[in-house]
Order: structure tokens, then sequence, then C-alpha cells
């Protein structure tokens, strides 16, 4: 079982990080055209900073799983030393969980407003903002998911033993 999880965790790791990429060379390819046609042919388009915009939304909620999965959020740890080992996994497991809870919320009611967001479109891209609300709730669910699996790994293997981590998510 925790191969299982440990793959779909990773599968899911690689299609965020490939989405990711995939968006910001996008963003970096809309602007850079917008960048050249204001101050080389004094004329722009209209779409290309709302929509960088939006995709840059996508790639913050994607880009966060990859830092869940990787243990790359914020964290007090000073107070460690001060706990006996054997409690640290279900303390532990116990905020992860919490934050599961948290990120559920999130989901609901990032659909929610996703749902809400069907009834307008983008003034200069047309679409629907249901697509770029959409974000919170995918970013959130894989989120999750990825807690999920660090919360089920620290149960079974108990803490990392190691120090503080440099980073280690790449998009």
């Amino acid at each position: 079982m925790f191969n299982f999880l440990e793959t779909v965790s990773s599968l899911l790791a690689t299609v965020a990080s490939a989405c990711a990429r995939v968006l910001l060379m996008a963003i970096a390819a809309m602007l850079f055209v917008q960048v050249v046609l204001r101050y080389g042919f004094s004329s722009s388009l209209p779409w290309p900073e709302e929509a960088s915009r939006y995709l840059m939304i996508w790639v913050v909620m994607l880009a966060g799983s990859l830092l869940v999965k990787d243990e790359q959020l914020v964290r007090v740890d000073f107070f460690d030393a001060l706990w006996p080992r054997g409690w640290l996994k279900y303390r532990n497991t116990f905020f992860r969980l919490l934050l599961v809870v948290l990120l559920a919320l999130l989901a609901w009611k990032g659909m929610e407003n996703a749902m809400f967001g069907m009834r307008r479109q983008s003034v200069t891209i047309g679409i629907s903002f249901f697509w770029i609300y959409l974000s919170v709730p995918v970013g959130a669910v894989l989120m999750m998911i990825q807690m999920l699996a660090l919360a089920i790994k620290e149960v079974l293997k108990g803490p990392a033993s190691s120090g503080p981590s440099i980073l280690k998510s790449e998009l």
C-alpha cells in the first residue's frame, strides 16, 4: 500500500511539475511578445497581461503541491528537541491531518467560487472565470493528497531524522 501511495504521489508531482513548467514558458513567451510589441512597435495586444496573470495563479497552485510533497513549507521545529522522539510522529500526523481538513475546506469553497464564476467572463480573453477559479480546488486537492501521503509515511516510518532541508523541489 505504501509503495502504491508513493507512486501516486510521485506521479501527481510529475504531472503538476510538467504543467507548471509549460504554463511558465507560456507566460514568459506571452510577456516577451507583449514587451517587444509595446516598446519595439509602439503597439500592444490587449490579452497577454490578463492571461499571464491567470496562468500565474495556476502555476502557484500547482507548485504548492510540489512544496507540500517535498516538505518545503514554513515549519517551526525548534521545540522538537523538547518532545520525546516517539511522540513526534503523532504530533506531526495530527498537524498534517488538521491541514488536510483545512485544504478540504479550501477545495470545497474554491469549487463553490468556480461554480459561481461560470456566470462571468474575462474581459479580454473571453473565457469563463470557472477555469480561472478552478485552480484553487485543483491545487487544494493536490496538496491534500500530498499531505495525506506524508501523514501516512510519518505513521509508518516515523519522523524524518534530518535537520533543516534545502530546497528539493524544482519546477
